[in-house]
């Protein structure tokens, strides 16, 4: 029952977990905290998409998911927004 942390704080009384509530439309992360959050591999700035519940990455062309009002910020997490950045197609021997 002592679960509380210091994280989200604030954010109101429920939890995400088990509150029944959570299907009806995604939580969305703290805004708050938007302003910290950066991309784990090009250290730039996130937009946060409210259509899809995500945090995207324009430059990379990836977007991380946000569940139950959490961003998870694992690259393997993240889906391709688009095929391929145009610095990849664009070698020259």
């Amino acid at each position: 029952p002592e679960r509380e942390q210091g994280l989200g704080s604030g954010s109101g009384s429920g939890s995400g977990l088990g509150s029944g509530s959570g299907s009806a439309r995604p939580q969305p992360p703290e805004p708050s905290l938007l302003h910290f959050l950066v991309c784990p591999l090009s250290k730039r700035p996130l937009r946060y998409e409210e259509a899809t519940n995500e945090l995207i990455n324009e430059e990379l062309g990836i977007a991380y998911p946000i569940i139950d009002g959490i961003p998870n910020m694992v690259p393997e997490a993240a889906r391709r927004t688009h095929k391929k950045p145009p610095a990849e197609g664009s070698e020259q021997p």
